[in-house]
Formats: C-alpha cells, sequence, structure tokens
C-alpha cells in the first residue's frame, strides 16, 4: 500500500522500522538457549549459555525466564527491546549435548557474529548420539540386572531381568521415535518389562522345580530403565535454589512419569497375583557379596549413563563415583543407620565427588550425578506403595510411602548441601557471587571478616 500524502510504500517504510540487528541476535541466544533447554538440563545453566551467547553477539540487557518446556527471552539494545517465546517438542536428554554446549559458552570468543555463533550452533545440533541401539540395548539390560543385585536378587531374578528389560527398552525406544504420548510409551513400557520377568521367572521355576523366595525383586527392576532421573534431580535443585518457574513443572513431570510406571508395574503385579514383599538379605562369603555389590553399582551407573548419551569417559567416572559413595552408605545402613540418613550422607558424598572430577577432569557436574543417584532411588518402595494401597492394606503402604519420600527428600537435600558448597551460584543468591561457599569460609577466618569479591 502506498501513502497518498507522501508517496511512500507503507510495507518498506515497516520493514525500515524493524529492528533487524536486534533481531537476529536475539534469535541465536534464545536457539542456544532452547538447545541447552531440550538437553534436559537445569534453568541455571541455560541462562548460563545465553548470557554467553549475548555478551559474544554484543547484547548486554537479556532476561530469560525458563520452563520445563518454553523460554522466554527478552533482549534490550539501545533503548529498543525485542521478546521471544521459544519452546521444546518434547522433554528429553542428551548429556553430550549438555557438554559440548557448556564447553561451547565457556569458550566463545570475545566478540563474533550471528553467522558465527549459528554456525557453532549448527554443528552441535547436528551431532549425532555417540552410541547405537545395539549398543545401548545390552547396557541398558545390564544396568537393571545390575540394579537387582542390589536389590538382593539371586542368579535367577538376574537371568529374567536381562532378556525382560533389553526387550522393553526397545520398546521404548522404537515407540518413543514413533512420538507416541509419553505417558502411554512409559506405561506400555513398564507393563512390558513386568510382564516379560514374570513369564520367565515361571520358566525357570519350572526347570528347576521350585519357585524363587526372592522373584519379587526383579518386578520394578526389570523397568528401573523408565526413572526419569535427570527432570527428578535437576527439579530438587531448581526447588533449593527457589526456582519455581522451572522446579516444579519438572517435578510435576517426573512424578507424572513415575506414576504411569508404577501404574504399569502394578497392573501386570495385580493380575498376577504375585507378593511385592521385600526380600531378605542375600547370604554368604562377605568378600564375595561385596564384591558383588561394588560391580552391581558400578554397571548399574554406567548403563544409565550410557543410555543418557554421556561421553564414555564420563560415564566411567560416574560408575566410580557411585562405587565410592554407595560403599559407605551400605556400610552405614549395616550398622543400624536410618536409610534417610544413609542416603542424604551418601547423595552429599555423589555431590562432592562429582564436583571434584567435574573441577580435576573438565567434566559437567550434571551428566556423572544424575546417573550415580539411580543407586539410591526407592523404586521397589515406590512399588509396594501403590499395590498396599490397592491391596487396602493402609499401614503398609504408609510405611513405604514415607520411606519413599523421606528417601528422595534425603537424596536431593544431600545434593543441595554439596551444591551448596562446591558451586557458588548455589551457595549465594547473589548475581555476583564470589565463590564457593568453602572458599568464603576459609577467607572469613583467615582475615576475621566476611569476603567481598574474591575471584571465582
Amino acid at each position: 500500500m502506498e501513502d497518498s500524502s507522501t508517496g511512500i510504500d507503507e510495507h518498506v517504510h515497516e520493514d525500515a522500522l524493524e529492528p533487524k540487528h536486534l533481531i537476529r541476535r536475539s534469535d541465536v541466544v534464545l536457539r542456544a538457549g532452547i538447545l541447552m533447554l531440550g538437553a534436559g538440563t537445569s534453568g541455571l545453566r541455560v541462562r548460563e549459555v545465553m548470557h554467553a551467547v549475548a555478551g559474544t553477539v554484543g547484547l548486554k540487557k537479556i532476561r530469560a525466564q525458563v520452563s520445563f518446556t518454553d523460554l522466554i527471552l527478552t533482549v534490550r539494545r539501545r533503548g529498543t527491546f525485542r521478546t521471544q517465546v521459544g519452546e521444546i517438542g518434547a522433554p528429553g536428554v542428551d548429556a553430550h549435548r549438555i557438554a559440548m554446549l557448556k564447553d561451547f559458552g565457556e569458550n566463545l570468543p570475545q566478540r563474533a557474529t550471528v553467522a558465527e555463533v549459528d554456525s557453532m550452533l549448527d554443528q552441535i545440533e547436528q551431532t549425532p548420539r555417540l552410541y547405537s541401539a545395539a549398543v545401548l540395548v545390552p547396557l541398558v539390560a545390564l544396568a537393571c540386572a545390575s540394579i537387582t543385585v542390589l536389590g538382593n536378587g539371586g542368579w535367577r531374578e538376574v537371568a529374567a531381568v536381562l532378556p525382560a528389560s533389553a526387550v522393553a527398552y526397545g520398546l521404548n525406544r522404537s515407540w518413543a521415535k514413533l512420538q507416541l504420548n509419553r505417558l502411554a510409551v512409559v506405561f506400555a513400557s513398564a507393563a512390558v518389562a513386568t510382564g516379560l520377568y514374570l513369564a520367565l521367572t515361571k520358566l525357570i521355576d519350572l526347570g528347576l522345580g521350585a519357585p524363587s523366595s526372592r522373584m519379587a525383586v526383579g518386578l520394578i527392576c526389570a523397568a528401573i530403565f523408565l526413572i526419569p532421573g535427570f527432570p527428578l534431580v535437576t527439579a530438587g535443585l531448581e526447588l533449593t535454589r527457589i526456582d519455581l518457574m522451572a522446579g516444579i513443572p519438572r517435578l510435576v513431570y517426573a512424578g507424572m512419569v513415575l506414576l504411569a510406571m508404577a501404574i504399569g508395574v502394578w497392573v501386570v503385579v495385580t493380575v498376577s497375583g504375585v507378593s511385592p514383599d521385600a526380600v531378605p538379605a542375600v547370604e554368604g562369603p562377605p568378600a564375595l557379596i561385596w564384591l558383588a555389590v561394588l560391580l552391581a553399582s558400578f554397571f548399574a551407573v554406567f548403563g544409565w549413563a550410557m543410555m543418557f548419551n554421556t561421553p564414555f569417559w564420563m560415564a566411567v567416572a560416574a560408575g566410580v563415583i557411585a562405587v565410592l559413595a554407595n560403599a559407605p552408605r551400605l556400610v552405614l545402613l549395616d550398622y543400624g543407620v536410618k536409610p534417610h540418613v544413609a542416603t542424604f550422607l551418601g547423595a552429599f558424598v555423589v555431590g562432592l565427588l562429582c564436583a571434584l572430577a567435574g573441577r580435576l577432569f573438565k567434566m559437567e557436574k550434571i551428566i556423572m550425578t544424575v546417573p550415580t543417584l539411580l543407586v539410591f532411588i526407592p523404586g521397589s518402595a515406590a512399588l509396594r506403595t501403590l499395590i498396599y494401597f490397592d491391596q487396602a492394606d493402609v499401614t503398609k503402604a504408609l510405611e513405604n510411602g514415607v520411606y519413599t519420600v523421606l528417601a528422595v527428600i534425603a537424596m536431593v537435600a544431600g545434593l543441595s548441601a554439596a551444591r551448596m558448597l562446591t558451586d557458588p551460584e548455589w551457595a549465594f543468591t547473589r548475581t555476583d557471587a564470589p565463590g564457593t561457599a568453602l572458599h568464603v569460609v576459609k577467607r572469613w577466618f583467615r582475615r576475621g571478616e566476611p569476603s567481598r569479591g574474591l575471584d571465582r
């Protein structure tokens, strides 16, 4: 349309008023944030990458609101502001992408063009996943079998869990690629894993002529790969930092996935009529039992880390940390320490060791932390809570429910306490956090006064 009084094309006039340079810079900042959010990490790390990209392309003032699946970005430059909204299609986890984006944010040049930053992000986005299904299926099955060992299962339970979890995980991957409803996929995968496990235990019982007294151990272990580890742990960390917009949606999502998983197992268990009662500890030579427990701790976490697309050496580090943290927790339990207290101390050790490994080997902490906590998650108790409620056994249901809640709280509290000691973003609410809490306390005792402006 042409303005009759001036003879100027109205569309050309509007295009000339658009802050195109600001739009391009805002787009690349939002893109970096969406890639990081889609990889499954916390809102804090999403903001860190966005601020790094903004500084590189010449934007000094940005505000980002991060939830579980959405991101709202507002940028300002020379009196002009722009607000954009981005969202991810479906929650997911890609530990390798988290590591690449963190490294990308930390090593950006002081100044770069939008095209140069976009090119870097293209390389990250187009990087294929590290492992194929042929590698992951047996590793995930090994992880589930290892959790069975940690749950006091015997060789018969391990033999049934291995193929059941392998088949269920393979189907889970196939259904996820079809972009089916996530909760439906979780429900179906849990039901398949548990159903196959029960069928295989029956075959083993027929072959040996007698049922196993430890059969209940594998009921949840065959489907343990469905535990939403990243959303659950990052939700706890977000809530610790009072980042409610990011933490609450993650926690709700994790709760819905856990419920879908538990219902899938519960349906099969209810139809079959098997008992979900806990089993006693395995008896045998202490040295052999401890060797089995330590190896199971390593392979459970290693397999789970690989499932999250964690780089190999980070997965190995997570497995080693799991051994170092789970051993003292089990010793405390043997000495009669309350389970949630032992879990708190174990998670605290995990947080410290992950922070140490991150600094020594330049690894991202959250990538190692989430898989390591697998050995602390009270999956069996959560399942028993649901089943006992269904059986109207309120006393046992409440007992297992309280145990589950206390264990989860202790796990998050222990990890958060370690973060507050080793990570300034958790220790302080200030935007210019001076250093870790340990650093500040050390300087306090040296100088006799609060430390200010310390180097991070």
